[in-house]
């Protein structure tokens, strides 16, 4: 068994999980920082994701690169044991460690701070803005501090005082020292406490021996999706560089499965501008930073924002197991409700896409009652192959619409071959009837996703033309 090392604002910890008086396996950063360090400056309010009281800030050696990077997340998804060998910092954080000077003066001098519950938060998420070289405008800045609420809706002031600190030439971290990490282990860490474990794997072959080992065991990278909840044993796959590789040939690119979405964006966008809105709006940065693109599809659901995407793309599945490597084409990943293609001790390696073709425009929209932090009611992406004005090939997937993800072939081959124009769209339309009979739940009626999906097909031609605002 191995002991839990991590520095917090600074300070080593260590952690024995077999000793009595230790948290539990399953505890959460944020209910260790406020019941056991009496850290009480990060905020507990939702304890989903969605609200970014609960802020805080990670650093650590990437383990493809090396490099030391900082990131932001929300403390009530994080399990204790992913802190092992990582820096830990809250709001209490002296400025040798995260300098937050500048920013918290920011605050007090434009009244940014009325109740103070989102106060850490929103600092933490400015600090992130400040230290990772961010562009000082009302976009960029809203976009880092679209994971953080204000109950008191003091939103203008906050971003005030955030837009002042380029003014006052105020955006260096420059008291901060540096950091020192551990050296990488290169082996299975095993965390246990009575009959569970947490295990973290470095290797491929480390995997499938605590497959074997613990079948019981769930596989995790982020906890942002079903495993938030899951209390029992874990076998965390997050640490595993094969599963973090990124690849990039004239054909294709390649992400590893534990992606997370932060650089699923900046990889995929650079070849596919349009992605970058759209995944902006998955979530929050926070949840971007854990979330990983495996997790989201191998977790089956019907409306993942990212199985669309690899439907319009074409994408292939890469999975891997003790047997060996195997493709499987993206529409036939999803076999049912939350059901995958993956065989026992498999898991998913990583998605390939195919690069960009000349003549394809791509489009992709999310529906959610909020713009960002929510589940989709319908997600779409698209992509039509022209040649003039003639549709030579489409792609029109569908989140939200079906038990799972899925294209809409009828809507598909009615537009293959035809002049791309608003009146077949409008004719395609009404084939959508027949692609799809949504069901009605809390984020919909069926008749509201059936009209969604129905404009999201007209905006993706208004988008073409330029119509769209």
């Amino acid at each position: 068994m191995d002991m839990l090392r991590f520095y917090l604002n600074g300070t080593p910890r260590e952690i024995d999980f077999s000793a009595g008086n230790s948290p539990p396996l399953s505890c959460s950063v944020l209910h260790y920082l406020r019941m056991y360090e009496k850290l009480t400056g990060t905020k507990e309010m939702c304890g989903r994701g969605d609200c970014g009281a609960c802020t805080v800030i990670l650093a650590c050696k990437d383990i493809v690169s090396g490099r030391e990077k900082r990131f932001s997340a929300d403390s009530c998804l994080m399990r204790l044991p992913q802190l092992h060998g990582k820096h830990l910092f809250t709001i209490e954080a002296q400025d040798q460690y995260i300098d937050t000077h500048a920013i918290k003066d920011a605050f007090l001098r434009e009244r940014a701070s009325q109740c103070g519950f989102c106060s850490p938060g929103m600092v933490l998420s400015t600090y992130i803005h400040v230290k990772n070289h961010l562009p000082f405008n009302r976009e960029e800045i809203q976009r880092s501090l679209s994971g953080n609420l204000c109950r008191c809706t003091g939103y203008q002031a906050i971003m005030d005082a955030a837009l002042s600190l380029e003014k006052r030439q105020e955006t260096s971290c420059k008291h901060e020292l540096p950091l020192s990490f551990p050296d990488p282990e290169n082996k299975l860490l095993l965390f246990k406490q009575d009959d569970l474990v947490y295990v973290i794997p470095s290797s491929l072959p480390e995997l499938y021996r605590a497959r074997k080992m613990w079948p019981e065991a769930r596989l995790a990278a982020g906890f942002t999706g079903s495993c938030m909840d899951y209390k029992n044993s874990v076998i965390d796959i997050s640490r595993i560089p094969e599963l973090l590789q990124v690849h990039i040939t004239e054909s294709h690119i390649t992400l590893g499965a534990a992606c997370n979405f932060e650089i699923m964006k900046k990889e995929l966008g650079a070849y596919f501008p349009y992605m970058i809105p759209y995944l902006d709006e998955f979530a929050s940065l926070q949840v971007r930073n854990q979330a990983s693109l495996g997790g989201n599809i191998a977790d089956g659901s019907p409306v993942g924002d990212t199985m669309p995407l690899c439907l319009a793309h074409d994408a292939v599945c890469i999975v891997t197991g003790p047997r060996g490597t195997r493709r499987i084409e993206a529409r036939r990943f999803t076999t049912g409700y939350r059901q995958v293609a993956l065989k026992p001790n498999e898991v998913l390696l990583a998605v390939e896409f195919p690069l960009p073709e000349e003549g394809s425009f791509y489009f992709a929209h999310k529906q959610s009652r909020r713009r960002n932090m929510d589940i989709s009611s319908v997600s779409f992406a698209s992509r039509v192959n022209l040649q003039g004005n003639i549709c030579r090939d489409i792609r029109l997937a569908y989140g939200g619409m079906a038990a799972v993800p899925a294209r809409a072939l009828n809507a598909e081959r009615f537009l293959k071959g035809k002049v791309f124009s608003r009146k077949n769209c409008l004719k395609a339309c009404s084939v959508l009837d027949n692609d799809f009979t949504p069901l009605s739940d809390v984020r919909g009626s069926a008749a509201y996703r059936m009209d969604v999906a129905k404009n999201m097909l007209l905006l993706l031609y208004e988008t073409y033309t330029g119509n769209h605002a």
